[in-house]
């Protein structure tokens, strides 16, 4: 996503929970999926860049890396029910999308579709991107949102000089060993990071910390 100002200062926690978002009149998934809230994810660095760039998007990126929890060595969260996932990649699900942001109408095979993915009430709906071939995107629901944690969360500040990009690591080795406490740091200027000890007072670091434990 693009890096604004008032990011600094804000946790990887925090962060993390603005990436679920409410629907608007205006958004293409609303449209398709109303009184929904969605997160958006990519395969690749590469195809998120690229969905970016198409929005409009300036230089300034903060990009996050996440991974199914349950699955996972190490679990940090109490729900262990695999991901739903529904494969839209045979379903076309992109040439809806394009029609949605072509505002064309759907024909009512499509609308059929629709429905019966939402009756699914899966996680998450992968579909060819349409901004880099050979992408996939990933469109997590809320229920299958709250199931993914954080491996990473890197910022690159392209506009600025000097020393511009950072990351902060909140799952590492190969077996995504959890560094619960990192939830609680943050970035500041510039490209900086720091400790927010008040985070582990917090009832997400209780509960990840017990659970990992």
């Amino acid at each position: 996503m693009s890096f604004r100002e008032d990011f600094y200062g804000k946790t990887v926690s925090e962060l993390h929970a603005g990436n679920l978002r409410s629907g608007t009149p205006e958004n293409r998934y609303s449209k398709l999926f109303p009184n929904e809230r969605v997160s958006y994810w990519a395969d690749s660095p590469q195809t998120s860049r690229a969905e970016v760039k198409y929005h409009n998007a300036d230089n300034n990126l903060l990009t996050f890396w996440a991974y199914d929890d349950a699955t996972s060595t190490f679990p940090t969260r109490a729900d262990r029910e695999p991901l739903i996932i529904i494969d839209g990649r045979n379903l076309e699900f992109n040439k809806i999308l394009h029609k949605i942001e072509s505002d064309q109408k759907l024909t009512s095979g499509e609308k059929n579709l629709i429905v019966q993915i939402a009756s699914q009430y899966p996680d998450c709906l992968v579909y060819e991107s349409l901004r880099r071939e050979g992408g996939l995107n990933f469109l997590f629901f809320e229920k299958g949102f709250h199931k993914l944690s954080i491996r990473e969360v890197r910022i690159r500040l392209s506009d600025y000089k000097g020393k511009n990009t950072n990351r902060i690591v909140c799952a590492g080795t190969s077996d995504y060993l959890p560094y619960p406490e990192n939830y609680g740091m943050y970035f500041r200027p510039i490209a900086k990071t720091k400790m927010n000890l008040t985070y582990q007072k917090t009832e997400e670091y209780k509960n990840r910390s017990t659970i990992y434990k």
